[in-house]
């Protein structure tokens, strides 16, 4: 019975996951919850504006798209966040991407194994930033606020400033 709903339902928790981090989260929050939630989005968009998919060497070219896109996105969100949490969801879209490119490569490749490849990370996505939240909001309310982005560069020293190397 729960598999025959588990896209409404995995729609439906991410939207709650979307929802929650608009009013909880911080920035990085309610930019990858925004992400993940965009991604079922654009997936019900793309099978309802094709009725269906297309498919070049047996593998999904809507779904591929959109997995690179969100990959793109992610990566970019993980390496700027000041948090573990975006670098695990960020990691696990590799998975799906490289599911595809080995269906374009191989196209012999198990059905079920492409489908497990390219399907499951979102399911891990969904517990990693659902986990990703609630420690931040857990860390919030213990600490209060902290920076949500990571400043990797360091500022200009004034000018007529010696600059010392540190190693």
């Amino acid at each position: 019975m729960l598999w025959a709903i588990k896209d409404e339902v995995q729609f439906a928790a991410y939207l709650v996951l979307f929802l929650y981090s608009m009013v909880r989260g911080a920035a990085p929050e309610r930019l990858l919850s925004g992400v993940l939630f965009a991604m079922l989005a654009f997936d019900k968009i793309h099978h309802a504006l094709l009725g269906g998919s297309i498919l070049w060497h047996h593998a999904n070219l809507g779904h591929f798209v959109i997995d690179l896109l969100v990959m793109a996105c992610t990566f970019v969100i993980a390496l700027h966040a000041n948090r573990v949490y975006p670098l695990w969801v960020a990691g696990v879209e590799i998975i799906s991407v490289f599911g595809h490119i080995y269906r374009l490569g191989l196209e012999e490749i198990n059905r079920f194994a492409y489908d497990m490849m390219v399907v499951m990370p979102s399911y891990i996505q969904l517990v990693a930033m659902t986990l990703g939240i609630l420690f931040h909001t857990s860390r919030r309310r213990r600490l209060g606020s902290y920076p949500s982005w990571r400043h990797s560069w360091r500022p200009m020293p004034p000018a007529g400033a010696s600059i010392s190397p540190t190693f």
